[in-house]
């Protein structure tokens, strides 16, 4: 997948416009539209429209700010240069400072990204969570009080090797999801493990649902047996309409 692409849903979109309008003065609500489509890559909002009628998410590009202040200038406004009512999502924000995104991917970052995007996967088939803003969906679930309680579900790694996970709403639309694969009993609770003692991996990052579906870059926890790290590396896993990789935000 090509580093520039992510994906957004009907939410996200809403949240980017939303973004973009407070931003500037005097822009009218459909010229925003179609400003924040060019944003994205797309010729007209109809077209992005189309997209996202075809499923949950639409593969788009990463928000380009040069590209919304040309469209608005097309549509007669007068922007300034160098114009950024959108973030571009080309590197990670945290309080302290900002990074770009790694373009090297070692082991252990292919073994906990494999490990996550499993367990996204499974939550995502088995209805325990969508990639939209306030789709929680497990039991004890609370959407705009806290969160809730956290969700438990199992599944297994390249159809065979049993995990679970716990996923936790949290603040900005986001999942955290904590991962234990092949867990030594099945009375382990995924966000209570810390160690090797319970499980063959241990693996906790984020999930972005705001301003677009991602796995965040850059937050990640991850703990492996030796014996066990190639094997988690290597495995063949694809994203169910979410991007693998993006910016961390907090």
């Amino acid at each position: 997948m090509p580093g520039s692409t992510f994906f957004v849903t009907e939410s996200a979109l809403r949240n980017l416009k939303a973004r973009a309008q407070r931003g500037v003065c005097g822009v009218s609500s459909s010229h925003m539209s179609e400003a924040v489509a060019a944003a994205l890559g797309f010729k007209s909002h109809a077209a992005l429209r189309a997209a996202l009628s075809v499923g949950v998410t639409a593969e788009v590009q990463k928000p380009d700010n040069a590209r919304l202040a040309g469209r608005l200038r097309q549509l007669g406004y007068q922007v300034p240069d160098g114009l950024r009512l959108l973030p571009e999502l080309d590197r990670s924000y945290s309080p302290f400072r900002t990074y770009s995104l790694r373009k090297k991917r070692g082991v252990r970052w292919m073994a906990w990204r494999n490990l996550m995007v499993s367990a996204i996967n499974a939550g995502l088939q088995q209805r325990v969570f969508g990639l939209a803003p306030r789709e929680d969906w497990w039991p004890g679930s609370a959407p705009g009080r806290n969160g809730g309680a956290p969700g438990n579900y199992e599944f297994e790694f390249a159809d065979d090797i049993p995990a679970a996970a716990t996923v936790t709403a949290i603040s900005g639309d986001e999942l955290a999801l904590h991962v234990v694969f092949q867990p030594h009993s099945r009375d382990v609770m995924p966000d209570r493990a810390y160690g090797l003692g319970d499980g063959t991996a241990i693996a906790h990052g984020w999930l972005e649902r705001r301003l677009g579906a991602w796995l965040m870059d850059g937050g990640e926890e991850f703990s492996c047996k030796r014996a066990a790290l190639s094997g988690l590396a290597d495995a063949t896993v694809e994203p169910l309409g979410y991007a693998d990789q993006g910016a961390f935000i907090m």
